[in-house]
């Protein structure tokens, strides 16, 4: 713990030297970091003309000279659309002031009352206010001189060494050639770093197996099979995440563009304008992560209040989007994203912020891919293992570790929760197997070393008991649910089908014997719901029983098997001792040992039971279920014989005929 606590305190001067890296040396890093995103996108594209036996530097041309034209042909679109609605600006200035009057008159009843109660309040105070002024206190010199006697006149400030006239000093004007030098360094700034993101792009693509291959010499020191692993797991989480997040945003700009279509074809004022824009700013503004689509749908939202005299227009826009996004978040993001980037809800937050302060906006629209890379790390990475553990969306801790931690907090409720969603999945068997028993086994080591006070203990086994019933009761509506559903979908006058079952007469007791204390009980408890809700009649004994009224209870019972529950630490002892004065007094008597959860060789295990007779010896209730029925069978077929041959008599002449 201390060498993993002094790796990550290690590797923080690391990680505060790669931030001022990444903020000063942003310049030359933004290019580089949109270059390697445009070539995780165009890199298939490559890949599939490659195949097609196109040669290479035809295929990054074509690839590269194609983003190149959908991306210009978008640009000049949004261009020319944002021209027109610039020269229809001053065409809504007579609707946008009619509708601010309107909006005036409506609230200046509303507000009159309280305006003039304001006007009364600074009257009384002009009235009261005292007749000295500022400028006659001592030592206190006016600065300022009395306003002209003339009414309309502004007051003007005296000019004194204290209160001198402003000046504003004008440069002569710049020369031609200076303006021309000004305004082409502006222009030529965004061109070069375009340029040299075209470069890298075509260099990266044009030698990514080279790429490839000098990562891997950097990186791996011997660990071959670790890096390629955490290459292609970081290029198939950023290529599915574009490739989804292009076909998710392109869809939102259908939509928005459809919407604001058939809302301008409802309305008598006209067609709402430029459509396209709107259609294609949705689209492309949904890249930048929470801001993109408030930013896409303003001004949509806007020019309807602004265009339209109906206020129908504008709700309906508003309502078109939040419609839209509703929708988009929660049907289709889930569906078509799935689990693709592998980052949490708090880490794309996180990111979104992070890199927004380290590179401004570019790093908004690059933060996702990047925090992808950062995740892919630290899931490789030994050392870097806390990024994955705080960005990741997997789950850190074991179904059995939470249900325990739950318990622990004495959350019974949320506790449930998890197990009712985990038997939903998986079935109540895995819960058990999976979940309840080792959260008790957790419970039963920190009791025997004293982690868990005696409270939390009992809270913990009643919470148990309880949620075994639910768990159980819950199951069993399932089935009669499942059953009820076949018979209604059976045709009718169709043939019953025969399915084999365990007969109900005669039938054959299972006792589930706890080895030691309130845990084995509890898992007794488990076994013995499981074997009822598969037709096998079993019965758990209490813990508070003695061993000796164990005994009884098999004989009493006529059990024909017997389990012997017992959890770990000291399951092995206990058990030793109830199965040796078990087959004292019943030699033929076949059992099951369930060591719950016993990490233990099985063969060992069972060497040091000592016990004589047919003992199994098994660590989950699966296993247990499988051996008692392999037990059960003989003697359900041994017994139903003689309840046959014992039926079969001159009083009974139909089972005689038969």
């Amino acid at each position: 713990m201390e060498t993993k606590s002094g790796l990550k305190l290690g590797l923080m001067p690391t990680i505060i030297a790669s931030v001022v890296i990444l903020y000063f040396a942003q310049e030359v890093l933004i290019p580089l970091a949109v270059a390697v995103l445009l070539a995780f996108v165009l890199a298939p594209a490559v890949t599939w003309l490659e195949r097609c036996r196109v040669g290479r530097i035809a295929a990054v041309l074509i690839a590269v000279g194609t983003a190149l034209a959908v991306l210009g042909t978008i640009g000049w679109t949004v261009e020319r659309q944002f021209v027109e609605v610039a020269e229809k600006l001053p065409d809504y200035g007579a609707n946008i002031q009619s509708k601010f009057q309107r909006f005036q008159g409506a609230a200046a009843g509303s507000f009159s009352k309280a305006a003039k109660g304001v006007e009364e309040t600074l009257k009384n105070m002009a009235a009261t206010q005292p007749s000295t002024a500022p400028s006659a206190i001592a030592g206190v010199a006016p600065l300022v001189q009395a306003p002209d006697s003339r009414p309309g006149m502004p007051s003007l400030p005296r000019v004194s060494p204290q209160n001198p006239l402003p000046v504003r000093e004008y440069s002569e004007p710049s020369s031609p050639l200076q303006i021309v030098g000004h305004y082409l360094g502006r222009l030529l700034g965004p061109l070069a770093t375009g340029g040299l993101i075209v470069v890298f792009v075509i260099f990266m693509l044009f030698n990514r197996r080279d790429l490839r291959d000098r990562m891997i010499r950097l990186v791996g020191h011997g660990r071959l099979n670790v890096t390629t692993q955490a290459l292609d797991d970081a290029a198939t989480r950023i290529s599915r995440y574009l490739l989804m997040q292009s076909a998710i945003n392109g869809i939102y700009g259908v939509c928005v563009g459809i919407g604001l279509w058939i809302i301008g074809a409802c309305t008598s004022e006209g067609r709402f304008p430029n459509v396209l824009l709107w259609a294609l700013l949705a689209a492309v503004l949904r890249f930048v992560p929470y801001l993109g689509p408030f930013i896409a749908a303003a001004v949509p939202v806007v020019l309807s209040l602004a265009m339209f005299n109906s206020a129908g227009v504008f709700a309906a826009t508003l309502g078109m989007y939040v419609a839209i996004e509703l929708v988009i978040n929660n049907v289709l993001e889930p569906w078509l994203f799935g689990s693709s980037t592998g980052l949490s809800v708090v880490a794309i937050l996180v990111s979104a912020v992070f890199w927004t302060w380290l590179w401004g906006p570019i790093g908004l629209l690059l933060a996702t891919p990047l925090t992808v890379i950062v995740v892919v790390l630290g899931k490789h990475v030994p050392q870097l293992q806390f990024l994955d553990v705080i960005l990741g969306d997997e789950q850190v801790l074991e179904p059995s570790v939470r249900v325990y931690q739950r318990l622990l907090s004495l959350d019974q409720d949320e506790a449930g929760e998890l197990l009712h969603d985990y038997r939903k999945e998986r079935g109540l068997e895995c819960v058990y197997d999976e979940v309840m028993i080792p959260a008790l086994a957790m419970a039963e080591r920190d009791r025997h070393t004293e982690q868990v006070d005696t409270q939390r203990d009992t809270f913990i086994h009643q919470a148990m008991r309880d949620l075994i019933e639910e768990l159980g009761d819950a199951q069993k509506t399932e089935n009669a649910a499942a059953a009820l559903a076949e018979v209604q979908e059976k045709p009718d006058g169709a043939a019953s089908v025969i399915r084999p079952s365990i007969p109900k007469e005669p039938t054959v007791i299972v006792l589930c014997l706890p080895a030691h204390n309130e845990a084995d009980e509890i898992v007794g408890l488990m076994l013995a719901q499981l074997l009822e809700l598969k037709g096998q009649r079993a019965i758990a004994a209490s813990q508070v029983s003695l061993a000796s009224e164990m005994l009884e209870l098999v004989q009493e019972h006529e059990a024909g098997a017997v389990c012997i529950s017992a959890l770990p630490p000291a399951a092995l002892a206990h058990s030793r001792y109830l199965c040796k004065r078990l087959h004292t007094r019943f030699p033929q008597l076949p059992s099951v040992v369930g060591l719950w959860t016993s990490k233990a060789d099985p063969k060992k295990s069972l060497e040091r039971l000592t016990c004589d007779g047919p003992v199994h010896l098994v660590t989950s209730v699966g296993a247990a279920i499988a051996e008692i029925h392999q037990m059960v069978q003989p003697l359900l077929l041994q017994r139903a014989n003689v309840h046959v041959n014992v039926d079969a008599t001159p009083d009974s002449p139909s089972l005689g005929a038969v």
